[in-house]
């Protein structure tokens, strides 16, 4: 692993996704057959990890995993991705794992089981995050733990002097309680219940096939449009938005360059179906940000 990339760290959960495409998403108390089932892993933060790895960031991956097969899967995928698995913390009992309903137009709607998550206590989160955030740049996270764990980790990275960035993502009602981070990651639904309460440096909305918009305090929006693609699976599109945005955040410094590429990848990944092995490859985000080089010149 190169030194010189910059290191993240991403506290969140990590889980085994079960997809069910329908022809259409069922209406309440409508049960209805699917077309086919796939299994894949997902995890916002897995999610979120490993796309910031293959966009050039350094990531180390907290989360709370079970005793069986889904975990050692979950092990192998970092070992793939060339990342540590120090940063797991084995409970009893089974890993999470997420139910996707998919229409035939890429639509879904997700629940998620996150009980090993939100099983992971401030006391694991300060032992691991204590030595994590030397040399940080950078703490990613987001919905799926607990509130006193979620403080916990945040005030850990303000005593180290180091960037928070949230995305509030499966909204909880504990987060107006949050102390502010400094970047918001966050799609519409979920910018308007935080009622205000956005990032006190950045705030990106994102807006699925629109592409998203930069809230700056003091700056004019900026709207980052979305390239025209087939989409057919929307799944993970959003973790692959904010791990490869806060990647290229970190490594530019340009927030707009930065959200034109997590804009691109995440449009790549909506072209195929599954969660984490449809996210765009190493090689695949390094073809992306040529291609915005030569747009800039």
């Amino acid at each position: 692993m190169r030194k010189d990339r910059p290191r993240l760290v991403v506290i969140g959960n990590a889980c085994l996704d079960v997809t069910y495409h329908l022809d259409r998403l069922p209406k309440p108390g409508e049960t209805i057959n699917a077309r086919r089932v796939v299994t894949d892993l997902g995890g916002k933060g897995l999610n979120q990890a490993i796309a910031a790895e293959r966009a050039g960031a350094e990531v180390h991956l907290i989360a709370a995993i079970g005793q069986d097969t889904t975990a050692e899967r979950i092990r192998a995928a970092l070992s793939t991705e060339g990342m540590t698995e120090s940063g797991l913390i084995q409970h009893e009992g089974a890993s999470d794992d997420s139910i996707l309903l998919l229409d035939a137009q890429g639509e879904n709607v997700i629940v998620s089981n996150t009980l090993q998550a939100e099983s992971l206590t401030p006391a694991e989160a300060d032992v691991r995050l204590k030595a994590a955030l030397d040399r940080a740049a950078l703490l990613l996270l987001q919905g799926n733990l607990r509130h006193d764990t979620t403080v916990q980790a945040m005030a850990l990275a303000r005593q180290a002097g180091v960037v928070i960035a949230f995305n509030p993502s499966p909204l909880q009602p504990w987060f107006g309680d949050l102390p502010e981070a400094d970047i918001v990651i966050a799609n519409q639904v979920e910018a308007e219940a935080l009622d205000g309460r956005t990032g006190k440096k950045l705030t990106v909305i994102t807006l699925g096939a629109k592409g998203c918009r930069l809230e700056r305090p003091g700056q004019a929006d900026v709207a980052v449009p979305a390239p025209q693609v087939a989409a057919i699976a929307a799944g993970g599109a959003g973790d692959v938005f904010a791990g490869t945005f806060i990647a290229e955040w970190l490594i530019s410094g340009d927030a707009a360059r930065a959200a034109q590429l997590g804009v691109k990848a995440a449009s790549d990944k909506a072209t195929r179906h599954g969660t984490l092995s449809a996210f765009p490859t190493e090689a695949a985000l390094a073809g992306f940000r040529q291609d915005l080089i030569s747009l800039s010149v």
